[in-house]
């Protein structure tokens, strides 16, 4: 296939762009005809919420919530959780 960008529609160009043609190729044969949406958050919340307990130090609250884009507050609820489990 052609990599002429303008013979694409736009979501394949900025895709091209971004990944290559080869790629979007791919991309295109695999969700053809599908509408696709992408999560805000790209890690799982059951990932997180293990993540979270094994790195909090009993001070990085604000922290992992950043890291892991989640509120202080669920962060927090998500140790009060494991602490009362445990």
């Amino acid at each position: 296939m052609c990599a002429d960008i303008d013979m694409y529609n736009d979501v394949y160009a900025d895709l091209i762009g971004l990944i290559g043609l080869e790629n979007t190729l791919k991309i295109y044969s695999h969700y053809n005809g599908q509408q696709l949406s992408f999560p805000k958050r790209l890690y799982s919340k059951v990932y997180v919420e293990r993540k979270v307990i094994e790195e909090y130090d009993g001070t990085n609250i604000k922290q992992l919530a950043k890291k892991y884009s989640y509120t202080e507050r669920w962060v927090s609820g998500k140790i009060k959780e494991f602490v009362k489990e445990s």
